[in-house]
């Protein structure tokens, strides 16, 4: 999947997760209550990253009439009592705030009936228990996620909350816990933000399509490797050898790159046109050393400049082609032109 869809929040609130997003995804979606609403994110590199990536998404009325039957279908279950929104709590923590935007009017009427809710706030959002509000907004995010975008969250709350909601499959962290197993011998984790934001940058450019194909080379290894686990118990033996496994494989991935690209060079380096510049070159170094026995003239006009010229400019063009191909070939390029 190229895109991933954000919950439970309008904004994001991990820098961690903004790192990851802008490792693999084409796009971030939020969930945001109409269409020209304006995130606001204090920290400047994490707008900059979401100025490249980020996708505001509105549930439409089709989307939200959807989600509504889904609501009904959820609370005809027997609920949690933590599901019970209590104002006299008083506990900030134990509130979750929502906007009224995100779900049909009908939609709070029957959480207020059932009790999920009370008369929204001084701010018009409606309070829920946290249990509750995590659920509902997991509930939006995999309708809205559908069978195309990857489900991701930064509150682990979320997640833990509604490990057993019968609306809601998959693991939202999964991408993230599958991720590190690549980091084997190659420092992605230490990548500065920026190093990554100006990587997309360069990628958003007409002649950054090179940069896209291998994060999608990558992804499409994380994505492979999620599909595998999906079935297995995250601390179960087989878990850990598929983990085990899929972090060697990407271990011997990035060796093999190492090693072609070192193969790649040298061979590019022994090709005609390489040995033509070295013997020129030379000529032109003793030349430049003791210009009566070598006029520098002879060999800087005419036909032997173009020819000089001619060669280095091949050269380079070759290793360049044979480096992209073996690019091309391996998961873990991404992540080796990144820390490159």
């Amino acid at each position: 999947m190229r895109t991933a869809l954000y919950f439970p929040h309008t904004e994001v609130r991990s820098k961690n997760l903004i790192h990851t997003a802008l490792l693999m995804w084409d796009q971030l979606e939020t969930i945001v209550p109409w269409q020209s609403y304006k995130p606001d994110y204090a920290d400047p590199d994490v707008a900059q990253a979401m100025e490249i990536i980020g996708c505001p998404r509105t549930p439409s009325a089709v989307e939200k009439r959807d989600v509504h039957k889904l609501v009904e279908d959820l609370l005809d279950g027997d609920l949690p009592e933590t599901f019970r929104y209590s104002p006299e709590s008083g506990e900030r923590d134990y509130t979750y705030e929502m906007w009224p935007q995100k779900l049909l009017g009908e939609t709070w009427d029957l959480l207020r009936e059932r009790g999920l809710t009370d008369r929204h706030l001084s701010n018009h959002d409606y309070p829920m228990s946290q249990a509750a509000g995590l659920t509902i907004m997991a509930v939006l995010a995999d309708h809205l996620a559908g069978q195309t975008r990857t489900r991701i969250t930064d509150r682990q709350l979320a997640y833990a909350t509604i490990a057993n909601a019968p609306m809601v499959a998959g693991d939202a962290h999964e991408p993230m816990r599958v991720v590190p197993l690549t980091f084997k011998g190659i420092a992605v984790n230490r990548i500065p933000l920026d190093r990554l934001i100006d990587f997309r940058y360069r990628e958003a450019k007409e002649s950054g399509s090179g940069y896209r194909k291998l994060r999608h080379a990558y992804l499409d290894a994380v994505e492979k490797q999620v599909a595998k686990i999906a079935s297995v118990h995250p601390n179960s033996p087989d878990r850990r050898e598929l983990d085990r496994a899929f972090e060697q494989e990407m271990d011997d991935d990035l060796r093999d790159l190492k090693r072609e690209l070192g193969f790649a060079r040298r061979d590019a380096w022994l090709s005609k046109d390489v040995l033509t510049f070295t013997i020129a070159g030379g000529g032109l170094l003793a030349a430049a050393a003791n210009p009566s026995l070598f006029p520098v003239p002879e060999v800087l006009t005419g036909a032997g400049a173009v020819a000089l010229i001619g060669g280095v400019l091949g050269t380079g063009n070759k290793l360049a082609k044979a480096r992209y191909d073996v690019l091309r070939k391996h998961p873990m390029a991404y992540l080796y032109e990144l820390t490159s």
